[in-house]
Formats: structure tokens, sequence, C-alpha cells
């Protein structure tokens, strides 16, 4: 990289990145994360990009009702979906009354508008109660997705709350995307695929902070667990086109003036 271009990079690392201080660091996450491979357990903090995008795994402990585990989702069903990297994704169980839960920070301070979270889940039968919060600044639920009781359901939202095509099928595989818009709120979408295909989306309130997945009160076989996998955080294309078209204008008028 020579004078010119490091000088349009700082430039335009000036005047876009102020906006961005307050940021959650980019970076993705999934079950083939080297941290894993001695297992998933509390405190574990993995990473496959972007080191410091999530805070540490906080794990409730496991027992004989409460499994947390990387494994492949081929056990979910004999129809599973396309969820594993490199032949695994994260696992949760509970059963006989047990909930086993998984939750994590979006770090340093949660989504700033304009950037994204998205995670992708997979589930097969529908006893129970198993899912994944979204929680604002303090802690509090500002967005939850269940399955149980045969259905998809989507509550506490600001808006689109309900069922997310209660057709049953072995084979489901959810994309859950959350975009913070504005510092007091953002979109949430739910692209599900599959045996079944449906797409759902609305708002929340608040800043997306925290998730908590959990998995609880079923019968405990692998049919029942709840798979997840594939975390990400992510810059709205929009801000990284004004970015890279700020770099590229800057570009231009250096060499001008240069060959002026």
């Amino acid at each position: 990289m020579n004078k010119l271009t490091n000088l349009v990079l700082a430039l335009a690392s000036g005047i876009a990145l102020p906006s961005l201080a307050f940021s959650a660091t980019l970076g993705t996450d999934n079950a083939s994360a080297s941290a894993y491979d001695s297992g998933w357990v509390d405190g574990t903090d993995g990473f496959i990009t972007g080191p410091g995008a999530y805070g540490m795994w906080f794990l409730n402990s496991d027992t004989s009702d409460i499994t947390h585990e990387t494994a492949s989702v081929s056990s979910l069903s004999s129809n599973a979906p396309l969820l594993d990297t490199n032949g695994v994704s994260f696992r949760m169980a509970g059963s006989n009354g047990s909930e086993a839960t998984a939750f994590r920070f979006i770090d340093p301070a949660g989504l700033s508008a304009g950037q994204s979270f998205s995670i992708d889940i997979a589930v097969n039968f529908r006893n129970g109660n198993k899912g994944i919060d979204l929680r604002g600044a303090s802690e509090e639920t500002i967005f939850n997705f269940n399955v149980g009781g045969d259905d998809y359901v989507v509550n506490s939202a600001a808006t689109g709350n309900g069922s997310i095509g209660n057709a049953y099928s072995d084979d489901t595989l959810f994309h859950i995307v959350f975009t913070q818009d504005s510092a007091s709120g953002g979109t949430w979408s739910i692209t599900r695929s599959g045996g079944v295909e449906d797409y759902a989306s609305g708002t929340y309130d608040g800043v997306a902070r925290s998730i908590k997945l959990y998995a609880g009160d079923t019968a405990g076989t692998d049919a029942d667990a709840l798979f997840f996998n594939n975390l990400s955080t992510i810059p709205e294309p929009g801000q990284m086109a004004v970015l890279f078209g700020a770099v590229a204008y800057g570009l231009v008028a250096l060499r001008r003036r240069k060959n002026a």
C-alpha cells in the first residue's frame, strides 16, 4: 500500500469512524472455531473472525438433564437442514423440567445504527420450549422467538408478533437477522427454509445488546434439541458503500492534485 492510499484511508477513517466509535465489533463465530475443540463450556470465548465481537459464553451447568455441546445437526433428523460448519453446530438440550441456557453479549456495547447481527437456528420436534431472546441494554427481552406448543412464535417485539408459518417439518432452518436502525430500535426478520418456506419481519425497541438461547422441558431425545450456528455481526452495506465511495473519491482527488 503506497503513501497516497494510506493517506486517503486515514482521511476516510477520520470522516467515517467517529459515528461508529461505540459500534459493535464486526466478526463471526461458529461451532468449528478452535476455542471449542475441547468442548463448548461456560466461559468459552470463540470466534472465526473479529476477536472481541462477542463476549464469553455464560452457560448453566450441565447435568444428566442439561447438555451443551458441539455436534452435527444430522442427529436432529434424517432430513436435517444445512447448518453445520466443518461437521458441527452448537447443540443444547434440557429435559425432565430442566432448561439449558446460553447467554452472550454483542461486544463491546451492542449494535449501533446500521449494524446487523444474524444467527441460524434449527429445530425438529416442537415440544417443551426452545428459542432465542434478544436483550436490550438492561438485559430486558426486546424480542423472543419460541418453538413450542406445535408452533413457531415471535413474542415481545414492538411489531410483528405471532406465528411464523406453523406447518411442521423435520427439516426446519430459521435465519434470524436483527438490524439496528437507530439508537431507539431496529428491525428483525426471520427467513424459514427447508421443508417449509416462510418469511416474517417486524421491529424491536431499544439496542440489541445480547442474546440468550434456551431449550428445556422436553423428552430429551435428539429430535428435541435446539441447534444453532453462524453468528455474524456486520455493517449495513450502505455504510460500506459510503466508506469506500469516500476512499475512491479521495484517491481520484489526490491523484489529480498530484498530476496537476
